[in-house]
C-alpha cells in the first residue's frame, strides 16, 4: 500500500507541475535541504518516468513508425511530419533538470554524507540514464556545471556528448565500486520504485546501461566500445535479466502510466494515436501475433489495419478513422528504462560484433523469445530453422540488421526512443524517402512529411535554454547527426 501511495502522490505533483512550463535548468526550485534519500528519491525516479513514458516514449513510437497521427484528429501533427520548431517539448528538457537531475544529485549528496551506498547506486544509475537521453537527443547539453543556480551558476557550460558518455561511465564505475555491504547502507524497500531495495538488481541495471552506453558508439569509436564491452565481460558483470522498469501504476487519474494519461485521460479525444501501415504490414506479412497486443481491432470491426505514416490529411487513402486500429495504450502499463528483452539484444549485438564471449544466435533467441513471451506468444516456429525470424549466422551486416530488425519489433509499446536510436545508429530498418510509395519492411517518410525526405535526428534547443544561458550553442537543424550517428 505504501508503494501505491507514493506513486499516487508523486504522479499527481509530476503532472501538475508538467502543466506549467515554469521549470528551468539555471534554477533550484526545490532545493529539498531538510528531505531525506528515501523521501526524494521516489520523486525523482517518478519524474524520469513523467518524461520517458510520456512525450519522449510518444515521439519514439511515432518516429519509430508504430504509431501515426490519426486522420480525424490534429494533437501530433507536428511530430509525425517532422515539423519541429525550437518550443518543442521544452518544458521536458526542463523537467528533466530542475526536477529528476536536481533531486538526483541531493540524493547522492545526501547518500556520500551518510555512506549510503545503495541510495548512491540508484541516484547514479539513473542520473547516468537520463544524461544518456538528454545527449541523444540533443548532443551537448549542460553537464558538470548543470544543477548549480543555488550557487550562483545560471549559464552552465555545455559539454559534448561525446565526453558525457565517457564522463558517465566513470560515474557508473565509481557508484559501483561502492561497498553495498558497509553497516551504514539501508535498503531502500518500497522508495525503490524499480526494484523494491534489491540491490543485486540495480548492479544489473548499472551494467546493462554501460553496456548500452558502449553499443550506442559501434559505428563512431568500434574501438572503445570493444574495449569497454570486453572489460564488462572480464569482470564477470551481470546484465539485467529482469526488466528495469516502474509497473505499479493504477487506473485512476494521476496515478496511471504517464502517456495513458496525457493522451487518453486528459485530451477531448482517446484517438490519437493509430497504428501505422509500416509496422502492421511487417507483423501481418510475418503472421506475427505481437499485432494483437499492439493495436485494437478496428471500430468498424475486421481485421487489424494501418494507417500510411502521416497521411493525417487524408491525401492518399480513403478510410473512416473507424477503419484504422487505434494503438493500444493503457493506464497499467509499465515504463522501460531498460527491458530483460532489450538487455538480451544487446548483448547479442554485441556477441555478433565479437564483443564479450556471448553466443549471438543463443542471445538473439532468447531475445525473441522473450519478446513474444511478453504477450503469452510462442516464438519457436519463429526462431527455428528456415523459421521467419531463424538468426541468419551470415556477414556481419546480415547478423546486425536481424537483431535490430526484431529489436524494432519488440520495442513497440516497450521503449520507441531506444528504437529510433538504433536506427539512427545502425541505418535499421532501412528509410524510404519518398512520401508517396509504400516501401514494406522499411521506415516511409510521412505523407504530410515537412522536410523533404529527410528523417529527424536530434532535438532543437529549448528556446527558453537559448533565451537565458548564453553558453547555449548555435542552434543545429533536426537534420543534423548527433557525434555518434555516423
Amino acid at each position: 500500500m505504501k508503494k501505491f501511495i507514493n506513486i499516487n502522490l508523486a504522479i499527481a505533483m509530476i503532472f501538475m507541475a508538467s502543466c506549467e512550463d515554469y521549470l528551468d535548468v539555471n534554477t533550484d526550485p526545490n532545493n529539498p535541504t531538510d528531505a531525506t534519500a528515501g523521501l526524494v528519491f521516489p520523486a525523482a525516479t517518478l519524474s524520469v518516468v513523467s518524461v520517458i513514458g510520456g512525450d519522449y516514449a510518444l515521439t519514439g513510437n511515432i518516429w519509430s513508425q508504430y504509431w501515426t497521427q490519426n486522420h480525424a484528429a490534429n494533437q501530433y501533427k507536428a511530430i509525425d511530419g517532422y515539423n519541429l520548431i525550437s518550443t518543442f517539448q521544452g518544458a521536458r528538457f526542463q523537467e528533466l533538470y530542475a526536477g529528476a537531475l536536481n533531486d538526483l544529485r541531493f540524493v547522492k549528496e545526501k547518500a556520500t554524507v551518510d555512506e549510503d551506498w545503495s541510495y548512491y547506486l540508484m541516484a547514479t544509475v539513473l542520473e547516468a540514464y537520463s544524461f544518456q537521453i538528454l545527449a541523444d537527443l540533443y548532443d551537448d547539453v549542460p553537464f558538470d556545471e548543470a544543477l548549480q543556480g543555488g550557487e550562483g551558476n545560471f549559464s552552465p557550460a555545455y559539454v559534448n556528448g561525446q565526453v558525457i558518455y565517457d564522463s558517465l561511465i566513470v560515474r557508473l564505475d565509481n557508484a559501483l565500486a561502492k561497498d553495498l555491504s558497509a553497516i551504514t547502507v539501508t535498503n531502500p524497500g518500497t522508495a525503490d520504485l524499480i526494484f523494491g531495495g534489491n540491490m543485486a538488481e540495480w548492479v544489473k541495471f548499472a551494467n546493462t546501461l554501460k553496456l548500452k552506453i558502449y553499443m550506442r558508439q559501434t559505428e563512431s569509436r568500434a574501438s572503445v566500445a570493444q574495449a569497454g564491452i570486453d572489460a564488462l565481460y572480464a569482470s564477470n558483470a551481470e546484465f539485467l535479466d529482469a526488466s528495469a522498469a516502474v509497473t505499479s501504476f493504477a487506473d485512476q487519474a494521476n496515478a496511471s502510466n504517464p502517456l495513458f494519461e496525457q493522451d487518453r485521460r486528459q485530451l477531448n479525444t482517446a484517438n490519437n494515436l493509430k497504428a501505422s501501415t509500416t509496422m502492421v504490414d511487417y507483423l501481418t506479412n510475418n503472421g506475427d501475433p505481437r499485432i494483437n497486443s499492439l493495436y485494437e481491432v478496428p471500430a468498424n470491426g475486421g481485421l487489424i489495419t494501418g494507417q500510411r505514416q502521416g497521411d493525417y490529411e487524408l491525401s492518399t487513402l480513403d478510410l473512416d478513422p473507424d477503419d484504422v486500429s487505434r494503438a493500444i495504450v493503457t493506464a497499467t502499463d509499465p515504463v522501460y528504462f531498460i527491458s530483460d528483452v532489450e538487455s538480451l539484444f544487446l548483448q547479442a549485438e554485441a556477441a555478433a560484433r565479437g564483443y564479450g564471449t556471448g553466443d549471438a544466435k543463443t542471445l538473439y533467441d532468447a531475445a525473441v523469445n522473450a519478446s513474444f513471451s511478453m504477450y503469452g506468444e510462442d516464438a519457436s516456429t519463429f526462431i527455428a530453422a528456415a523459421g521467419l525470424y531463424e538468426y541468419p549466422n551470415g556477414t556481419l551486416a546480415q547478423n546486425i540488421e536481424a537483431i535490430i530488425m526484431q529489436k524494432w519489433v519488440a520495442n513497440a509499446r516497450i521503449n520507441g526512443l531506444e528504437a529510433w536510436f538504433d536506427h539512427l545508429r545502425t541505418g535499421f530498418p532501412l528509410e524510404s524517402t519518398s512520401a508517396t510509395t509504400f516501401v514494406s519492411g522499411q521506415l516511409n517518410y510521412p505523407v504530410n512529411g515537412v522536410t523533404s525526405g529527410q528523417y529527424p535526428r536530434r532535438y532543437l534547443y529549448p528556446d527558453r535554454e537559448v533565451s537565458r544561458n548564453a553558453n547555449t550553442p548555435t542552434q543545429k537543424d533536426i537534420h543534423t547527426a548527433v557525434w555518434w550517428d555516423q
